[in-house]
């Protein structure tokens, strides 16, 4: 039975194959029956187990049901609007999905008796054939019926076809405040924003006092770009639920995505500083129930859009951090103290730990994979936790080259002890930033010695991260000036990136809506990466560049924002820009392979982003900023000696990206060198060597 011949009411009887086709032809006439009468038939599919039967005995059950009801129709003109048909044989995942979807299972005479007593099956809800025709029991199973349906849709390919099923169950049940969430989270994934704010702000009507919807009307306002309504609704809310630290936390702290101008940077900068300085003021934690309602807010915040408005932040960050550790030590006494180091003393292997929500295929924590990869396994231990949901191939990477390896989300506590019981000599951060409880986590004192990379180039402010690994040829002379925690400038890059396999080129241009004849300037940033100060550059190069054409990848740049920047010298944004979203890893590495020149960000630079473009030869053009997060491409160019599309200013950066565009053969070569050197980037051990040896030399001053 195929998932889409299911109906709103889904009925299963399980007939007993081994007794006489008469017996289960009788039990057949007398559901079919009751079905075909019922008010409701329409909505009704009757399934009957076949999931035992050979070929064979599935072409006698056939013939007996035909029969069945041929025989019913002549004497009683059974309806044809009920759908009736055979599981037929099911894999382990179809039973699953199909049994999720069963409303009812029917009771015959002739019951396979093995298969209900199966845990599976005593779970699906029995309905005598008496009871059927009962309204309360119709109602109930189509209400059952429609959020199940919602449920399935919108964790499958096509979660639009949710959306009817959870209007209609809300529409009866208007105060399931879950799917009020599950409907709103549908809308947002499928690109239907104010629906999915409609739909909070009518839950917010008819459960006002569940405060999950408050919070997730705030974060969609903010994500729909409406910064000080959501704002201002945050400190509404904050009055309405004074006990509540998250509302607190977000109307104090919360920041917008990307800016209109320069000058809004600074206001809500100034904003941000005075709501930190408040915060600290009011949060409390005298007392348990203070401190676990600090705790609760603070996991569910992070600073991480402050880094991106390109100002130093060691202040600010070093203050929440203060108050991130002091919440943490009121709540987890037991882990906030200093452990002694041991394995080198012992002369055991030094066991190093990494902590990250992101031990998957994500950019923040990729870059570190070949740390894990190359460890030196006769005197290191690695052990890896993970505490975020995704499960992929690189999870299974880390796993792999992990003598220990946790999944443990949701579960802050859990993880904690772990570590904790695992007696680490040092934990590593991969990132710390982005995701709020391993900041949370990262304020304790779980190893003697805790660092923290670059997978969020920012310091973490926290007292209890003892180290940022960084790297010697992307931080400035004053980077220490940068940071809480010392400054590591490993050698080189400080990594060895993971070897990028690029395939041949199976697209052409035309395909991503790119013209032929045109010189392509590919920029892939997520939108918060583009400063508003920095739109005139565009505009500037397509000046000079008649045929220019910039794809933005994942819709970073404001197309708004270009609009007027291209107008100021009198040109159409339309006539030189492509957007395009997230592509699939072949397409993407196409277009990378088809461009002409990739343009780095300003003041936050390409991480993996440029190792891509590397890898597939891509001139890049690139500006070296004032913090480390601006200067990922100047280490990576300066580390395989192809420094000449190095700017020193916005002047030159659009000097050279002119000059690659008609300059042909200077762009040849550049591709060339580029080619004949990268091999340096990738899959190189010495990085991992480097960092093995300061590890053994800060256990050292440890001790």
């Amino acid at each position: 039975m195929l998932i889409n011949e299911l109906r709103d009411i889904n009925f299963i009887i399980f007939p007993d194959w081994s007794n006489l086709e008469t017996a289960i032809a009788e039990d057949l006439m007398n559901v079919l029956r009751t079905l075909s009468t019922h008010p409701a038939r329409q909505d009704i599919t009757l399934l009957i187990d076949s999931q035992s039967l050979s070929d064979e005995l599935q072409d006698n059950a056939n013939s007996l049901l035909f029969e069945t009801v041929l025989k019913l129709s002549l004497e009683e003109a059974i309806s044809e609007e009920l759908n009736v048909g055979f599981t037929g044989q099911l894999t382990t995942q179809e039973w699953s999905i199909i049994k999720s979807l069963i409303n009812f299972r029917i009771p015959i005479n002739n019951e396979d008796r093995y298969i209900i007593q199966q845990q599976e099956i005593a779970q699906v809800p029995r309905c005598e054939l008496s009871e059927i025709e009962q309204q309360t029991i119709y109602e109930a199973a189509r209400l059952e019926s429609w959020h199940r349906w919602g449920d399935y849709f919108a964790d499958s390919e096509s979660p639009e076809n949710a959306i009817p099923y959870y209007s209609k169950y809300l529409s009866s049940c208007p105060h399931q405040i879950n799917y009020y969430l599950k409907l709103s989270n549908v809308l947002y994934k499928t690109g239907q924003m104010q629906a999915a704010i409609k739909t909070l702000q009518n839950g917010i009507t008819n459960c006002p006092q569940a405060e999950e919807l408050y919070y997730w009307l705030i974060i969609r306002l903010k994500q729909s770009q409406n910064y000080l309504e959501a704002r201002n609704f945050a400190q509404k809310v904050t009055q309405k639920f004074p006990e509540n630290y998250v509302f607190k936390i977000l109307s104090y702290l919360m920041l917008p995505e990307t800016y209109h101008t320069p000058q809004e940077i600074d206001i809500y900068r100034a904003w941000f500083q005075h709501g930190l300085e408040k915060l600290i003021q009011e949060i409390t934690i005298n007392s348990p129930d203070e401190q676990k309602k600090a705790l609760i807010g603070i996991s569910h915040h992070t600073n991480f859009f402050l880094a991106y408005q390109a100002k130093n932040d060691l202040v600010l960050q070093q203050q929440y951090g203060r108050l991130v550790n002091q919440i943490m030590a009121a709540n987890y006494p037991q882990w906030s103290q200093r452990h002694p180091t041991s394995s080198i003393s012992n002369n055991q292997r030094i066991k190093i730990g990494y902590l990250s929500y992101f031990l998957c295929s994500w950019s923040g924590t990729v870059l570190f994979l070949n740390w894990l990869k190359y460890a030196d396994n006769q005197k290191f231990e690695i052990y890896s936790y993970h505490i975020g949901h995704q499960i992929d191939t690189a999870t299974q990477l880390f796993q792999s080259y992990s003598k220990k390896f946790y999944h443990l989300p949701n579960n802050l506590e859990q993880v904690c002890q772990q570590v904790i019981d695992d007696r680490l000599d040092v934990l590593i951060f991969p990132e710390l930033g982005m995701d709020a409880t391993t900041l949370c986590i990262a304020g304790l004192r779980l190893a003697p010695i805790q660092c923290m990379a670059w997978g969020q180039p920012v310091t973490s402010g926290l007292p209890t991260i003892d180290y940022f690994l960084s790297s010697e040829l992307m931080e400035p002379l004053n980077g220490q000036y940068h940071y809480t925690e010392s400054l590591v400038r490993l050698p080189g890059v400080g990594i060895s990136y993971p070897t990028i396999k690029v395939d041949s080129v199976r697209r052409n241009r035309l395909f991503f809506g790119l013209r032929e004849d045109a010189i392509v300037y590919i920029s892939s940033q997520a939108a918060y990466k583009y400063l508003p100060q920095y739109d005139y550059i565009y505009a500037e190069i397509a000046c000079q560049v008649p045929n220019a054409q910039f794809m933005f990848l994942r819709s970073g740049i404001s197309p708004e924002r270009l609009k007027q920047a291209f107008a100021a010298v009198g040109l159409d944004s339309l006539d030189y820009c492509v957007f395009s979203p997230v592509l699939p890893r072949d397409d993407y590495f196409d277009l990378l392979s088809l461009a002409d020149i990739y343009l780095d960000t300003f003041d936050w630079a390409g991480g993996n982003t440029t190792l891509d473009a590397i890898a597939c030869h891509l001139p890049i053009v690139t500006c070296p900023g004032e913090f480390m997060r601006g200067r990922h491409s100047y280490g990576f160019l300066q580390a395989i000696g192809v420094t000449q599309t190095i700017a020193d200013d916005t002047s030159q950066y659009i000097q050279i990206a002119v000059r690659l565009a008609v300059d042909i053969n200077w762009r040849y070569s550049v591709r060339e060198a580029l080619k004949l050197s990268s091999n340096v980037l990738f899959d190189n051990p010495t990085a991992t060597q480097n960092l093995e040896a300061f590890i053994k030399q800060a256990i050292a001053l440890k001790n």
